[in-house]
């Protein structure tokens, strides 16, 4: 848990090899291309290696040191293969950079950087928040020998670490459920594997944990401004949506203003309270999180799926403008290593996709995009009625929440129909081999990598539990259609239909996407818990904004050139009204760093003795706390996690629960059990006192002490 200064060195550069690796990859296929934009494709290259390689090699050899040696070596001789083999096509992306080696790569990307000093000074600020705030929330050791942590990572951070540290201590691979021993572990597991990467090494699990997240969240600050780039073609415009969706909230805000003039108080309350920011005021309806607090810092699956994400768009635009085949293989080889990343991400991908090669084989046909526009646009305002007039009519809401998977499927026969159509109409006009030698090439090499993972895993997870069933309006709970979506997303939601219908041509096209998006995830939820549909949503909402950030920005622009003042007050305006719910959420995180304790330091000394002492696979029986010191520092297996883990994971867990229980209070006459289980230590401590009437007596009886401290003890059962 500690690692060692060698361990340390050796995880570090290891993972660091994989992003050397992946830069001077991608330099080979996007020579030509800015140098931001090959830093950031490049990057992705190493993560997405990191990710698969060693994991192939551990399904043959397990997770150990030499299977990632092995993976690493496989990434080289890749990289001298394709140096050797291949000399890439230069595609131009913005301006050509002269000259050529590291000297001029240094000096054009210095160049790229003065462009726009605005952008990387806001986006150095912001990265240097995001990194206090990972160093106060993950694990921080007290003085006292307890470990700590902040409000948001008080959760899901304990399953991320008992995910790392079984995935490497144990070695078994593929991995099961560290905290329901004998069932596959069907999460999006490579968003951990990364980490388990540099601590299979002797790192400590601190930075084993923090490394790869740093790394993540740029690949995510610096994709989506390399999106808006290539699709707005405007720096201003794309700093603005980068801002607004970075520090994104609500009118949130507001019932705060609200509360304050009846008590004072209740604004400090903001950064007091568990989870009662702006951005999350349950009772009053308020559900659409912080990007940044909410969702990248606390849910790794989402940060490491959108850090693939936004730079295989930006990637994919090019390939669309270029018609380049190597791009399209390029952006085929990220999606297809999606699914077990984080499978929102692939599914997202995949709706952008079917738009997206829907106009373009629309231009192949000859077609003109801008009466089509013209027809989508104002569909729009007809949906939004419809969905009002759905919620209204209750009993046909409650029947359409049962009959979602109806609603969905006319969406998808209607969009395969189009499809079908305009293929069609390109093959009758001879231009099918254009269209095969790009969306065909990545549909391919998409369908050979992510099938694989979908049957083995992810259609496995769906297939139990209530993982995938119809529903209505997301997390709306009480509020009109149109108002909940209004008061949560902000200033946003009211410019997105005019920003929608201002919107020419292409960029029109980019953000139709969006509309697919929110069409399906307002009838289907794809997991358990009908709220992670938020991250369907935000990418849709994310294409929203770069329109609303094209309509305001040229907005501004007229009245700046009629009235400079009243411009910058304007923008001032509005940036504040998007980014104040946003800000705010944000400081109450700030301030939670440390606030919290996550483990005694009764538990830590346990489990330092388990990881000395205890074999990797060893089952132990705790209670089912969810943050388990033995599950998440050690990696050993617990009978049964929390179900606040596992029920959202569509696990049935329930049995096993009550058996834990039972276990505990007469452990005698439930010998079948902890041989079931293969349980050969039991602990007992204030938190299974706390939650069972612990035969203490008996379980002595059954086994040896071998660990006390104060009132924590360890008994191994002979």
């Amino acid at each position: 848990m500690e690692g060692s200064m060698i361990g340390n060195v050796v995880g570090i550069s290891y993972f660091f090899l994989y992003q050397i690796l992946g830069v001077l990859f991608a330099g080979l296929f996007l020579k030509k291309e800015r140098k931001e934009f090959q830093l950031l494709i490049g990057s992705i290259t190493g993560s997405v290696a990191l990710h698969w390689l060693p994991t192939l090699t551990s399904l043959v050899m397990g997770f150990t040191v030499l299977s990632h040696c092995v993976g690493l070596g496989i990434f080289i001789l890749l990289f001298v293969v394709v140096m050797f083999l291949k000399k890439p096509k230069q595609v131009v992306f913005g301006e050509n950079q002269k000259g050529d080696g590291v000297s001029a790569s240094v000096e054009a990307f210095g160049l790229e950087i003065k462009e726009a000093p605005v952008y990387w000074i806001l986006m150095g600020v912001t990265f240097l928040f995001f990194v206090v705030l990972l160093m106060s929330h993950t694990i921080v050791p007290e003085s006292n020998g307890e470990i700590r942590t902040g409000q948001c990572t008080y959760g899901d951070m304990n399953m991320h670490l008992g995910f790392i540290t079984s995935i490497a201590n144990q070695k078994n691979f593929p991995p099961d459920y560290s905290i329901l021993p004998g069932v596959k572990l069907a999460y999006p597991f490579l968003c951990d594997s990364i980490s388990s990467s540099v601590y299979v090494f002797g790192s400590s699990l601190r930075i084993a944990y923090i490394l790869p997240m740093l790394i993540a969240i740029l690949q995510v600050f610096l994709g989506f401004y390399c999106l808006g780039k290539v699709v707005l073609k405007d720096k201003i415009k794309s700093l603005v949506a980068w801002f607004c969706f970075f520090f994104n909230g609500g009118f949130g805000f507001i019932y705060f203003l609200d509360m304050v003039m009846n008590n004072k108080e209740n604004f400090t309350r903001i950064f007091s309270g568990f989870y009662t920011t702006p951005t999350n005021l349950v009772d009053n309806n308020v559900r659409w999180s912080n990007v940044i607090v909410d969702m990248l810092l606390p849910q790794r699956a989402t940060l490491f799926g959108w850090a693939v994400l936004f730079g295989t768009l930006a990637l994919l635009y090019r390939a669309m403008e270029e018609k380049n085949v190597r791009y399209f293989v390029l952006v085929a080889v990220f999606g297809g290593a999606l699914p077990l990343i984080h499978t929102h991400s692939f599914l997202a991908l995949a709706m952008v996709c079917v738009v997206w090669v829907t106009g373009y084989m629309y231009e192949m046909a000859g077609g003109n995009m801008e009466p089509q526009n013209r027809i989508a646009k104002y569909l729009v305002p007809g949906g939004l009625v419809l969905m009002s007039l759905l919620q209204i009519c209750t009993p046909f809401k409650d029947h359409i929440k049962k009959t979602g998977f109806v609603m969905v499927g006319l969406i998808v026969l209607v969009a395969v129909a189009i499809i079908i159509y305009y293929l069609y109409k390109v093959c009758k006009q001879g231009k099918w081999k254009e269209l095969f030698q790009t969306w065909g090439v990545l549909l391919c090499i998409v369908l050979v990598l992510a099938l694989p993972q979908l049957f083995n895993w992810t259609f496995q997870q769906v297939g139990s539990g209530e993982s995938l069933r119809g529903s209505f309006n997301w997390a709306n709970e009480q509020d009109q259609y149109i108002w909940f979506y209004i008061k949560n997303i902000g200033l946003t939601a009211l410019v997105a239909i005019p920003a929608l219908i201002y919107a020419k041509k292409r960029k029109f096209f980019m953000a139709a996407p969006a509309l697919l998006i929110w069409s399906i995830a307002e009838f289907m939820v794809f997991q358990p818990n009908v709220y992670d549909n938020n991250k369907l949503l935000y990418v849709g909402y994310m294409l929203l904004l770069f329109l609303c950030a094209d309509f305001l920005v040229d907005i501004f622009k007229h009245i700046y050139s009629y009235k400079k003042l009243g411009a910058i007050c304007c923008a001032i305006v509005v940036i504040a009204v998007c980014t104040t719910s946003g800000i705010l959420t944000m400081g109450r995180e700030y301030v939670s760093g440390e606030e919290y304790e996550l483990y005694s330091a009764d538990q830590v000394s346990l489990c330092d003795y388990i990881e000395k002492n205890v074999k990797a696979d060893a089952v132990i029986l705790t209670n089912c706390r969810h943050n388990n010191a033995v599950a998440s520092l050690t990696g050993r297996n617990i009978v049964c996690g929390a179900g606040t883990f596992l029920y959202y994971h569509g696990l049935n867990y329930q049995e096993r629960e009550a058996q834990v229980g039972q276990m505990y209070t007469t452990p005698l006459q439930c010998q079948n059990l902890f041989d079931e289980y293969n349980v050969s230590y039991v602990l007992i401590g204030p938190d299974e006192r706390s939650s069972f009437s612990v035969d203490e007596a008996s379980i002595q009886s059954m086994g040896e002490c071998v660990f006390s401290q104060n009132d924590v003890q360890l008994y191994k059962i002979k």
